[in-house]
C-alpha cells in the first residue's frame, strides 16, 4: 500500500514538472525611464513686471491654471508673465524669472520644481514691509504647507496653509509675524506639490527702499559659502551690508566668518566668534573690511547647522536698491540663457577648474577654460545668450549685476531634477509558449 502511494506521488510530480515546463514562461524585467521634472516660474508680485528667461524658445510652457493645456512653444525666449505663473517643460537647462519695478528695484529667481523644505533667510515684518510669500500648487489636488517663522524673538507657532489645485497663493510676510524686524521663513510641504518663493519689497511712505527675491536654502549646514558679492558698484557707489544668521538646531551655536577676496583671505576679529541662540535670528554688520575691488565671498562655519544670507543695500547714481545673497551649493553642470545681461560670475573653492561655453546673439560659439585657487571672477561678455558651465572641481558660484532699475544676486546651481521610474517589461514568452 505504501509502495503504491509512493508511486502515485512520483508520477504526479513528474506530470506537474512537465506541465510547468511547457506552460508560457513569464520573464519580467524592468527598464529605467528618466526625465527632467517640470519647473515653476512665479507671476508678477505687487504690480511689478515679470519676464521668464527660458534656455530657448523651443522649450514648452503652459499657464499654471490650465490643467488640460499642452506645453506650447512660446513666440519668444523671454515671455512676459501677464497671466499668472507658468509651468516650464522638463529640461536640463535652467529657466529664470526677472521681476522689476522700473527705476525702483530689480530681482531674479531660478524657476524650480520645489523642495520638501525651503528656508528663506531674509525679509522683515515691520512697517516698511510689502513683501510676499508665494506658494504655487502645480498639482491636480489641494496641497498643504506648514509655514514657520523666526525672528529676533525666536520661533513662532507654525501654521498650516492650504493651496488649491493649480493656483498661486500670496501671503504678506508682515502678516506672518507682525512687527518683527528680522525674519527667517521655513516652508515645509505636508501634502501635494508646492513650489515656494519669497520676495522682500520695502517702502517707507512714498519712498522706495528696494526689493529682491530671497533664494531658498533646502539644507541647513555647518558650512555655508556665499559667492559673487560685489565689493562695489561703480566708482561712486555706497554699500551697507548685514549678515543674517540663525541656528536651525535646538542648541546655541558659535559661528565664524571668513572673507575671501582677491585682496586676501582672512577672518576679521569681530567675525571670529559669533554666538547665537537656537531659533533666534541675528543680524551682524559687515563693515570696515578690505574687500578689494572685484567680487568677494563669505565662508561661514558653525558648530551646528545654520542658515544664512547677506543683505547688501546699494546706492549708485540714481539706483537705490538692495539684494539678498544666499549660499551657493556645489554643482557639476549648469546651463542658462542670459539674454544680454552682463553679470560677473564668481567661483569659490580650494581648487577652481571650470569650462565655460557660450553663444553670442549672432549664433557664434565661444569657450574658455578657467583655473585658479580660492576665488576667481569672470565677466560675462556683451551680447551673450546661452551659457554652459562645466564645473570640474565642484566649486561654488554666484553672480550679481546692476541695471538702471536696481541690483540683484543669484546663486548658480543646476535646477533641473532628473527623475527615474522603473517600468516592467515582459519578454515574448508571455504570449508565446516555450518550445524545445
Amino acid at each position: 500500500m505504501k509502495e503504491t502511494r509512493a508511486s502515485f506521488a512520483l508520477l504526479f510530480f513528474i506530470i506537474a514538472a512537465h506541465i510547468a515546463y511547457f506552460l508560457p514562461q513569464v520573464s519580467i524585467e524592468s527598464e529605467v525611464s528618466q526625465s527632467y521634472s517640470v519647473t515653476t516660474c512665479p507671476e508678477a508680485v505687487n504690480g511689478s513686471r515679470s519676464t521668464a528667461l527660458l534656455p530657448t524658445r523651443q522649450v514648452g510652457v503652459r499657464e499654471l491654471a490650465r490643467a488640460n493645456a499642452s506645453f506650447n512653444k512660446p513666440k519668444s525666449g523671454t515671455p512676459t508673465l501677464s497671466s499668472g505663473a507658468i509651468i516650464v517643460e522638463g529640461d536640463p537647462r535652467n529657466s529664470w524669472v526677472i521681476q522689476t519695478k522700473a527705476t525702483r528695484w530689480t530681482s531674479a529667481a531660478t524657476c524650480i520644481s520645489g523642495a520638501t523644505t525651503s528656508w528663506f533667510v531674509g525679509g522683515t515684518a515691520n512697517v516698511t514691509s510689502q513683501g510676499k510669500l508665494v506658494l504655487i500648487n502645480g498639482g491636480l489636488s489641494d496641497a498643504v504647507a506648514e509655514v514657520a517663522t523666526y525672528s529676533e524673538d525666536g520661533p513662532s507657532v507654525p501654521r498650516s496653509i492650504t493651496v488649491k489645485a493649480l493656483t498661486e497663493r500670496e501671503i504678506r510676510i508682515d502678516s506672518l509675524l507682525p512687527g518683527a524686524n528680522r525674519l527667517v521663513v521655513k516652508v515645509k510641504v505636508i501634502s501635494g506639490r508646492v513650489t515656494s518663493f519669497l520676495i522682500d519689497e520695502r517702502a517707507r511712505g512714498l519712498d522706495n527702499i528696494g526689493g529682491d527675491f530671497v533664494a531658498p536654502i533646502t539644507t541647513p549646514s555647518t558650512e555655508l559659502v556665499i559667492a559673487g558679492v560685489p565689493a562695489k558698484f561703480g566708482s561712486s557707489s555706497s554699500i551697507t551690508r548685514v549678515l543674517r544668521l540663525m541656528s536651525t538646531d535646538e542648541v546655541d551655536t558659535n559661528v565664524s566668518v571668513e572673507v575671501i577676496s582677491r585682496a586676501g583671505i582672512y577672518v576679521p576679529v569681530e567675525l571670529g566668534n559669533i554666538e547665537i541662540n537656537a531659533g533666534e535670528v541675528v543680524d551682524i554688520p559687515i563693515q570696515n573690511l578690505d574687500l578689494g575691488k572685484g567680487n568677494f565671498g563669505l565662508k561661514i562655519m558653525a558648530t551646528s547647522a545654520i542658515v544664512a544670507s547677506l543683505l547688501s543695500e546699494v546706492k549708485s547714481g540714481s539706483v537705490s536698491d538692495f539684494m539678498w545673497s544666499a549660499p551657493s551649493t556645489s554643482f557639476e553642470n549648469a546651463s542658462f540663457n542670459i539674454y544680454g545681461l552682463e553679470p560677473s560670475i564668481t567661483f569659490l573653492g580650494d581648487q577652481i577648474r571650470a569650462r565655460i561655453q557660450w553663444r553670442s546673439r549672432d549664433g557664434k560659439s565661444f569657450s574658455e577654460n578657467l583655473s585658479g585657487e580660492e576665488i576667481l571672477n569672470w565677466r560675462v561678455p556683451a551680447n551673450t545668450r546661452l551659457i554652459t558651465i562645466s564645473n570640474i572641481s565642484g566649486a561654488r558660484a554666484g553672480m550679481s549685476w546692476l541695471t538702471s532699475d536696481g541690483v540683484t544676486h543669484l546663486p548658480i546651481e543646476s535646477a533641473a531634477t532628473l527623475e527615474s521610474a522603473a517600468r516592467p517589461r515582459a519578454d515574448i514568452s508571455v504570449i508565446q509558449p516555450r518550445t524545445r
